[in-house]
């Protein structure tokens, strides 16, 4: 029977994503929610996507603080 994730167990995953071990990644999934590899596959396509957005969002808003502050001559906080 699968279960939900325990914040925990999806952090350890994310720092298997970030590091580059996606292996490692859906072995964690596995043991900890008993589910089936393509859940585990789908599950780590998930948050890969979901960490390039968040990577994509913070890299647009530094880029935008760098222009504000070139034309500006002032940092934003």
């Amino acid at each position: 029977m699968k279960r939900e994730l325990k914040p925990e167990e999806r952090e350890k995953i994310v720092r298997a994503i970030a590091a580059g071990d996606r292996v490692k990644a859906k072995s964690i999934y596995l043991s900890a929610t008993e589910g089936n590899l393509t859940e585990a596959q789908n599950f780590i396509k998930a948050l890969t996507v979901e960490s390039e957005a968040v990577g994509a969002d913070r890299l647009s808003e530094k880029s935008l603080r760098h222009e504000h502050e070139n034309h500006s001559g002032a940092a934003i906080p």
